[in-house]
């Protein structure tokens, strides 16, 4: 074939050309020009990110007739056989094939020999992890002590699973994962060079796609053209690669943050049906989650890539949402992706966005937003408190389940003769806020309100949600670290007052007349009480 790739076309030919491996370029050519070469070098890394061409390049700096500060020349009778395959004295094995003892062999047997018309002999061994064991070992002597004139190149995508005994015996350099921004200002170059007219967002969406790898970039970017060469624009790359558009993506997350499931469902059905994977639409909305997590703890951390329309979405959301509910979001996605293949992946998908609109009803939004990401006031800036017939509010009042987000019912909490009997009422108010203060030490309860919280506490139970308590119960409410001897928490309160009732009950079983003839006649064993009107199986009241 006549034609080469992109990948292929751009190959660096010279140090120079390797893009994002400033450090490595930098001390092979220092160690090239100055002579001080290792006899056996190991270069690790992802895929794509200039493994074997810097194996190459070296391979023909050392044999270069004229070289440059470390540079081949490229136009030596030397460089040309090398780049061409043709140089005998240039020996390169992809160890995924060629896995066994009698491959190494052959390079040992070679090894022996001086080299025919190069001044090295050069041994490259791609994917060298893919080596057997017993391969190694034949190895192992002569890539410790090789010969004056040979030298020898391993690259791999996973170090960790050669011997240690070998990578003690290499000079190792990690070549790394290159950025979002690095990678699109070498496709914008690409793109001149080639005349072709693309969009920066387009050229954005190549570079992220490509996951830190070069090579990859320029075979997406290869797919690309293919789709549209003209003009490459957001729309055909993701047309092309079949990716999640940010919009598709931002009105989903805002149905999905807003409580809107039955709009969620629609949106992603739609989406399903044009083409996309679900696993793809879920892992694209983490991403940008993500992102709206970054931009909570400060706008610079936010990633390379993010459009207008991805911002202001982002903006919409940053003072509507704190890191707990977005968290608790997050934490279910990640859920849910990990379990999607255990049944029908398009059903699974439909209901983890079930769940996760449902969990607005646990851990709401500080008012409402629009999936489209434009505001509306918050439901507490207009209250509305069950009233009497002649219209004034009802004291001690609490909102039924239809009136869940209708916080400020002032004076209410008054009435409460103990903080359970506050606790349980405001658990139809905000049972995600009530769970966690079921949790918490009462110090005092009374005209104020003092609760010990641990470490955890303090940082669950948000800001929002002090403040919301404390306008709901009409009292001042103080948040204190917990110490050792405060008291305890409800919950602990009502496991110690069912371990005593499960303690009382049984001795009473065991103090009963016809019991204990059961177990003398019959040498039974007393195993549990259940109280009556319950369960045998669980002990609940039926």
């Amino acid at each position: 074939m006549s034609y080469l790739v992109l990948a292929r076309r751009w190959r660096p030919q010279r140090f120079t050309d390797l893009v994002g491996q400033d450090v490595v370029v930098r001390t092979l050519k220092n160690a090239l020009q100055g002579g001080h070469l290792a006899h056996a070098y190991l270069l690790c890394g992802i895929r794509g990110v200039g493994k074997t061409t810097i194996a190459r390049l070296m391979a023909m700096a050392v044999n270069c007739e004229s070289p440059e500060s470390g540079e081949p020349c490229g136009a030596c009778a030397a460089c040309r056989g090398i780049a061409d395959g043709s140089c005998l004295d240039v020996q390169e094995m992809d160890a995924a094939s060629h896995t066994g003892v009698d491959d190494v062999r052959e390079i040992l047997d070679g090894v022996r020999y001086p080299p025919g018309a190069l001044k090295f002999k050069v041994y490259i061994i791609d994917e060298a992890h893919m080596l057997s064991k017993s391969a190694f070992n034949a190895l192992l002597k002569t890539l410790e002590e090789p010969p004056e004139r040979v030298l020898f190149i391993l690259a791999t995508t996973e170090a960790e699973k050669l011997p240690v005994t070998v990578r003690s015996r290499c000079q190792r350099f990690d070549l790394r994962r290159l950025g979002q921004s690095e990678i699109a200002d070498y496709l914008q170059h690409v793109f001149e060079r080639e005349s072709v007219r693309a969009d920066e967002a387009a050229v954005a969406a190549i570079a992220a796609a490509a996951d830190g790898s070069v090579r990859d970039a320029l075979s997406l970017a290869e797919r690309v053209l293919a789709y549209d060469k003209e003009h490459l624009t957001p729309e055909a790359v993701h047309a092309a690669l079949g990716l999640v558009g940010d919009g598709f993506v931002c009105t989903l997350a805002g149905h999905i943050l807003a409580g809107e499931t039955g709009d969620a469902l629609r949106l992603l059905r739609q989406g399903m049906d044009g083409g996309h994977a679900p696993r793809t639409i879920l892992q694209a909305m983490g991403e940008l989650w993500h992102r709206l997590a970054c931009l909570l703890v400060d706008r610079a951390l936010l990633p390379d890539g993010v459009d207008a329309g991805q911002d202001a979405w982002l903006q919409s959301y940053a003072d509507r949402i704190d890191h707990q509910t977005l968290d608790l979001r997050y934490q279910v996605l990640l859920t849910g992706l990990r379990d999607l293949g255990l049944m029908d992946e398009r059903m699974a998908c439909e209901m983890l966005v079930m769940r996760l609109s449902g969990l607005h009803q646990l851990a709401p939004l500080r008012g409402s937003v629009s999936a489209a990401g434009e505001r509306t006031p918050p439901v507490s800036e207009a209250p509305v408190a069950p009233e009497t017939d002649d219209g004034e509010t009802k004291p001690g009042a609490v909102p039924d389940a239809g009136q869940a987000a209708e916080l400020p019912l002032h004076e209410q909490g008054r009435t409460f003769a103990s903080w359970q009997e506050a606790v349980d009422a405001f658990a139809r108010v905000r049972p995600g806020v009530a769970a966690m203060l079921d949790h918490v030490v009462c110090i005092e309860f009374a005209d104020r309100i003092r609760l010990a919280l641990d470490k955890h506490q303090q940082r669950a139970i948000a800001a929002s949600d002090r403040l919301a308590f404390a306008e709901w119960m009409g009292r001042e409410v103080l948040w204190e670290a917990r110490q050792g001897e405060d008291g305890e928490t409800l919950s602990e309160e009502r496991a110690r007052q069912a371990r005593a009732e499960a303690a009382r009950l049984r001795q009473h079983a065991e103090d009963d007349p016809h019991v204990q003839a059961l177990m003398k006649e019959m040498g039974a064993q007393l195993v549990r009480v259940t109280p009556p009107g319950a369960s045998p199986d669980t002990g609940e009241q039926e």
